[in-house]
Formats: structure tokens, sequence, C-alpha cells
């Protein structure tokens, strides 16, 4: 019998659940995507060479539409941001949005989040990540499928800089407390902008999705979480 242990799985935070593509979103795919795409290699990104800049970055972790992600580059052209989703729907959609938009502030990669903040980035490269809506995993026995570990939260403090944010929110309020405390357990690392246990107010830059809208109207809580590197 050999006695050569198999690999771990990590445990994902994801599952891929994907429609078929739109010709546009396929379209984006062949044409945009060689320009404004990102291959994950398993090595640091550099960049200030990917932007051509050494403007401030922002990384968005599961943006789904894209549509707040490309709306942040529009109005912010002295910013850089860095796009991560495994969707290929979402992909193509925020591809056809920075097409239309002219944006040349804004890129996109395709591949697991966890990955690209271990693997990916350097110490302090990042002054912010936003963190909208990740999957809750409600049922008890896929808590354990949150992507807001204290181990991410470790990831996350060596990629910001001093000063950088993180911002994540949730409509799930249990999952909204899990959050707050695992973020205030980090309290050598992080310090919440809006005081001890208490949640943000949603700053304007974060856009209400058409789901956020319906919910709002029907009273469902949404609660936004910003905690500032030390």
């Amino acid at each position: 019998m050999s006695d050569v242990k198999p690999p771990i799985r990590r445990i994902r935070s994801f599952v891929l659940r994907e429609g078929r593509l739109t010709q546009g979103q396929q379209r984006a795919f062949e044409q945009i995507w060689p320009y404004f795409g990102v291959p994950f290699e398993g090595t640091p990104l550099d960049l200030p060479k990917l932007f051509g800049n050494c403007n401030p970055v922002y990384l968005e972790i599961g943006f789904g539409d894209g549509e707040s992600l490309a709306q942040m580059a529009t109005v912010n052209p002295e910013y850089n941001y860095l796009g991560v989703e495994v969707h290929r729907p979402g992909v193509g959609h925020l591809l056809l949005k920075i097409e239309q938009q002219s944006l040349t502030n804004l890129y996109v990669i395709r591949h697991d989040a966890v990955e690209i903040l271990s693997q990916g980035l350097t110490d302090a490269s990042l002054a912010g990540i936003y963190l909208f809506f990740p999957d809750p995993w409600h049922k008890r026995r896929h808590n354990k499928r949150r992507i807001l570990q204290p181990t991410f939260v470790g990831e996350i403090a060596r990629v910001l800089r001093p000063g950088g944010i993180f911002h994540t929110a949730t409509d799930w309020k249990e999952y909204a407390c899990e959050m707050m405390r695992t973020m205030t357990a980090a309290d050598v690392w992080f310090e919440n902008c809006a005081g001890d246990g208490r949640f943000s107010l949603r700053p304007d830059y974060r856009l209400l999705t058409k789901f956020e809208q319906r919910g709002v109207r029907l009273g469902h809580g949404v609660w936004d979480l910003i905690f500032r590197r030390r």
C-alpha cells in the first residue's frame, strides 16, 4: 500500500452554474477578452505594468454582471480597477461594458478569488477590496463554504496597503453578524470605519442592484461593513 497521501481538496466558496452565453457575450470573449482579460498563471501580477501607471488599484471579488464595477471605473478615471469573477456570462457582460464605455482602467480575471489573493497579488498592492453579496451558503452544513474566513481575512490584510479599505455587504443578517465577528477579531489589522460593532451606511459608489431594490421594497435588510487597514 502506498503511503503517499492524496492532496487535500480545498473547499470552494462557489459552484459554477452557468447558462448559455448571448451572442454579444460570446463576441466579447473572442474580441475584447484578449485586450482586457488577464490570464491567471499562479504568479503575482505586475499591476503598474498591467495598467501602464501607478494609480491606486481597487479589486472587486465576484462582480456579478459588472454594472457597479463599470460605473466606478467610469466616474473614477484616476483609479484602476480589477474585477474577479468565475461565471462566464457575468464576465462577458462586463467586457461589453468596457467596450461600450471605452474604459482603459479596468481589467478582468476569470478565476477563483482565493487563489488570486494568495498567489496573484503582492504585499500592500491594493488600495481597496470590494466583496458585495457573496453567497451566504445559508444552510448550516454549508457555512464552511463562506468566503470570508479568518485565513481569507489574513490574505486581504496582506495585499491591502495601510489605510486601504475592505468593503463587504450582504442581505443575509446571520452572515452579516458572522462577518462582523470575523472582521472584529482581526483588529490587529483592521479598524471598523463606523465604530466598534457598527455597520456602515451604503456609500454612493455601491450601486443598488435590481435584486437589492426589490428587497428594500419588500422590507429586507442590507448590511454594509467597511474596515480600514491599520
